[in-house]
């Protein structure tokens, strides 16, 4: 053949794969959508950078550091970068507020632990490891001998000890060791060996000591790694006498909530609004990369790329204010939405971000989202959900779509990141971030984080851990997600209803699912009755969830009034469908009980069913309730020493992963069987007399109130 031949045969060839991998990519754009054009999110991931986003990480908190006096009297570092990008990048109205707490803030200024003895070592400075000292401890020099108490977490451990003049080591957290070693037995002070993650040991965990009540010491606390505690308890355990010198010195500073807000205006046309959040500081002491510099970081990205493409006409311009909000966790929000309740009036969803920046095969790791817990159902898990889910598989090979290559359908990468797959997931609601506070204000909020984290909360929580690819693709699908919720018309509303209605198909068929295997594993009579109840019970909760989301969709309409009434003949659907759901477990309930050779008789509610039906349970105001399991001392104080082990078991009856929902469920007047039915349906199945015992133990410590219904 001639080189002329060759050529067009390769040519030929070439063109051939053309055309293939254009049939290849169009059938996997048709497979592969979301709520925005494909145009829309080309442009998105090309304007989007993760490394931008490190970069502003790296600006703000490089390295876990001792901040200077004037941090405190003026503006923090991280505040101040963020507030100087975000005007760089065009955005609106960019203000750092500053509101007094009673709460001080205590400032490091020198910590060295030393091991004594002939030639004394160095344990730890506080310029190498900033949180080796639990903030709130006292200044001073101390000596003294340690003794070790081995867990240090219960009153037993310290049994027939004279604390008096010395130091405590155990791996209970510094503040439980302060109390009862402290402020109760009168030691000087605590060594915590306490770890997260026993494949750690050599990380330190942040963490902090209480404000002594009036009149006593605080005393002080170390923070050191298992590998440390360790060599101590090995000394200790020899006979030798550990002696340890502590050099503190801190000082308290009036209290101070700073916050950094700023804007992308909408078009006028409504006066609704969102929020990106993300918390900026956690405490000043700490300053985790991950936890959440990098949530910080990308919002400011995800708010230039947004202002960017809007800009260049990619994106539609938004219909609703966006408003970006970095504050100190859980107050600084509450501090800011107090101050502006004519911004919280308008706001129908909050998008929080905490954690976003760790390499997700490093570290194990999934980008998850939370959804709303059921007592809150809506639409915008949908939204993210979408999103999310769409990203995660343009950005993981897929052998079926090979024409095109072994590769990422439409990767999403930085330039200094990593390679990972998008390993993305949901799970059910969880609730210590800034997310909450919108919650409980009823305002709609999801968030997103990498989880699990390795580092999370610890001395190695530094920039060295973050992946740029991984927070550009968080970029991306906040971004869209933010287009989405921010642009929504008649069109956009009747998008996102159609994908919270497709996708409630899903999630009703997973509790059916969920019932049915209910009734497959019942292997007597009355397991399979009880069975049946579940399952039957579980559709039941799904339908009315599925019914209230579509019903949230209206307020993306624009006359959300105008829309009820069409939305109502999905919810009459959803009926419907939850019908023929319902008559299928029942079917299945027959067939298993001709099975098991006993009748398929309906349910009869028991004495406990019966007394919960009757009792309206709620929150005491200000009560005690909620204590994790093994620190339950302080807790049940109140109750006498004959009745507390019956009590302490009541209380230890609810399963800790029901614990946030029943909470609310608390304040909504219902009785204890319609809580039982709601959190069985929403988790899995709770027996009655449980709950009872729960809350008659809740109640007795002052947390729950339980009423006979009217």
């Amino acid at each position: 053949m001639s080189k002329f031949g060759k050529a067009v045969s390769a040519l030929a060839i070439a063109v051939a794969l053309s055309a293939s991998t254009a049939v290849s990519l169009q059938a996997q754009e048709r497979e592969d959508r979301t709520l925005l054009s494909w145009d829309e999110l080309h442009a998105i991931i090309n304007e989007a950078s993760g490394d931008r986003a490190l970069h502003t990480v790296l600006e703000g908190a490089p390295f876990p550091r001792m901040r200077p006096r004037e941090e405190y009297e003026s503006n923090f570092r991280e505040n101040l970068t963020v507030a100087r990008l975000a005007r760089e990048y065009g955005l609106s109205d960019v203000t750092i507020e500053s509101f007094p707490t009673p709460r001080g803030s205590w400032r490091p200024i020198k910590g060295e632990l030393w091991l004594q003895g002939d030639r004394p070592r160095k344990l730890y400075d506080i310029n190498d490891v900033i949180i080796s000292v639990a903030p709130n401890s006292e200044s001073g020099e101390v000596v003294a001998e340690v003794i070790d108490v081995g867990v240090g977490g219960r009153p037993e451990d310290y049994e027939g000890l004279d604390l008096r003049g010395k130091v405590v080591l155990g791996t209970a957290n510094p503040s439980t060791l302060q109390r009862l070693a402290v402020l109760e037995r009168g030691a000087l002070g605590v060594i915590s060996a306490n770890v997260l993650r026993i494949e750690n040991p050599d990380f330190i965990m942040e963490s902090s000591i209480a404000k002594p009540p009036a009149g006593q010491s605080a005393g002080f606390a170390w923070v050191v790694s298992a590998t440390v505690g360790r060599e101590l308890s090995t000394k200790i355990g020899r006979g030798e006498t550990v002696t340890i010198r502590s050099v503190i010195e801190a000082e308290d500073l009036p209290g101070e909530i700073e916050t950094v807000h700023a804007v992308i205006r909408g078009d006028g046309s409504t006066d609704q609004a969102i929020i990106y959040s993300a918390h900026l500081h956690e405490g000043y002491i700490k300053q985790g990369a991950n936890d959440n510099s990098s949530g910080s970081a990308t919002i400011l990205e995800m708010a230039r790329t947004y202002a960017a493409l809007i800009e260049q006409g990619k994106l539609p311009r938004p219909r609703r204010d966006v408003h970006f909000l970095w504050v100190p966790e859980i107050s600084g929000t509450m501090a800011w939405l107090d101050a502006h309740p004519e911004i919280e009036g308008k706001v129908i969803a909050d998008m929080n971000f905490d954690m976003e920046g760790i390499g997700l095969t490093a570290g194990g790791a999934q980008w998850v989202l939370y959804r709303t817990p059921d007592t809150f159902p809506t639409y915008l898990n949908d939204v993210g959900q979408s999103v999310g889910e769409w990203l995660a598989a343009v950005n993981t090979e897929r052998v079926r779509f090979r024409d095109n290559g072994y590769q990422f359908t439409l990767p999403v990468l930085s330039h200094n990141g990593s390679r990972d797959p998008f390993y993305f997931a949901t799970s059910k609601h969880y609730g210590s971030s800034d997310h909450s506070i919108y919650l409980n204000r009823g305002i709609p909020a999801l968030i997103f984080a990498t989880w699990p984290d390795p580092w999370y909360h610890s001395s190695a929580d530094t920039p060295d851990k973050l992946d740029p690819t991984m927070m550009r693709r968080a970029v991306v699908a906040g971004v869209s997600a933010m287009s989405v919720l921010a642009s929504a018309d008649d069109e956009g509303a009747a998008r996102v209803m159609a994908e919270s209605l497709a996708r409630g198909v899903e999630r009703l068929g997973f509790n059916q699912r969920k019932g049915l295997g209910y009734l497959a594993d019942a292997k007597t009579g009355a397991e399979l009755l009880e069975a049946y109840r579940e399952a039957a019970n579980a559709v039941t909760h799904q339908q009315a969830i599925e019914k209230a989301v579509i019903t949230s969709t209206n307020v993306l309409f624009n006359n959300p009034t105008a829309a009820a009434p069409r939305l109502r003949e999905f919810t009459n659907l959803i009926d419907q469908r939850a019908k023929v759901l319902q008559d299928e477990v029942t079917a299945f309930y027959r067939l298993r009980a001709s099975q098991l050779g006993v009748r398929a008789v309906a349910y009869t509610p028991t004495a406990a069913d019966r007394e919960a039906a009757n009792l309206v349970a709620s929150r005491v105001p200000g009560g005690q309730m909620f204590g994790r399991r093994g620190r339950n001392d302080v807790l049940f104080a109140s109750i006498p020493e004959a009745d507390r082990a019956a009590v302490i078991a009541g209380y230890e009856k609810l399963p800790q992963h029901m614990a946030a929902e029943l909470t609310t469920l608390l304040s909504q007047g219902k009785t204890v069987l319609e809580i039982r039915d709601f959190l069985a349906g929403q988790f899995d199945p709770l027996p009655t007399q449980d709950l009872l015992d729960y809350l008659k133990a809740a109640e007795k410590i002052g947390g729950v109130k339980l009423t006979p219904r009217r």
